[in-house]
């Protein structure tokens, strides 16, 4: 709609209407302190992979580990993933896609901050910004000795489209380094078509989606199936981490 100049009152109407249209409500959240409090094998894992200090420092010297992710990554398996690589001696970077342009008839707006950081998520909830460490298209196969493509639904989502994401998830497994994805990182998989004949799990809502790749689908917190590790939800977070270490150090 063309308003005319001067016309603050029936702007203000048109800004008030399309408000409407934007339903006020309470955010649905995954809490990091409930996971790790609740009376579950799986959630105590968690709790002890959070909060003991590391058991060897030096465990992955000379390592180094991408995490590959974008806006709207769920914050406790990025962050739960970084302290815990980094606090073992991994050089761990977050490697993202550069947010680009888009065409106005989209609607589309990024605050000028997603050019260095990435949103984290707490299910539905904005948590913090992490920074980027490496653009996609700066991040070569040959410089990483394992990668993890955490979830959070508007993530992956995201990053599944991205040919580059496609490349490097295809590059690592191709050349036998461990390739892990968790909850619904397993999409970026998917769509770079490294699931057919592969055993693998992910988040419940998406295992018709493995499935229709080809992968033979296991309700496991872990599956390893050569160097694919895959998991399902946070409280699974260590046992991906130790295959990915296994692998990496024996």
């Amino acid at each position: 709609m063309n308003l005319p100049q001067n016309s603050a009152p029936l702007r203000n109407a048109a800004l008030l209407r399309a408000q409407s249209l934007m339903t006020p409500s309470t955010v649905p959240s995954i809490s990091t302190e409930l996971l790790i409090t609740a009376d579950g094998e799986l959630n105590r894992e968690l709790h002890h992979f959070l909060l003991d200090p590391p058991s060897d420092p030096g465990l992955l010297k000379g390592r180094t580990i991408a995490i590959c992710c974008t806006n709207g990554v769920e914050e406790v398996e990025i962050t739960g993933s970084l302290r815990w690589l980094r606090e073992h001696g991994a050089t761990v970077h977050v490697v993202a896609p550069r947010i680009g342009t888009f065409h106005p008839t989209l609607g589309l707006r990024f605050p000028p901050l997603c050019a260095t950081h990435v949103l984290a998520i707490r299910l539905m909830e904005n948590a913090g910004w992490l920074a980027i460490d490496r653009h996609l298209d700066q991040a070569n196969v040959a410089d990483y000795d394992a990668c993890i493509f955490p979830g959070g639904c508007w993530n992956p989502d995201a990053l599944r489209a991205d040919p580059l994401a496609q490349a490097f998830v295809r590059g690592m497994w191709e050349s036998g380094k461990p390739t892990c994805a968790i909850c619904h990182g397993q999409w970026v998989m998917v769509s770079a078509g490294i699931l057919k004949g592969r055993k693998a799990t992910a988040v419940w809502n998406i295992h018709p989606d493995l499935a229709n790749a080809g992968a033979t689908v296991l309700d496991e917190p872990c599956v390893v199936d050569g160097n694919l590790i895959t998991a399902r939800f946070p409280y699974d977070l260590p046992r991906m981490i130790q295959a990915l270490v296994k692998q990496l150090v024996g």
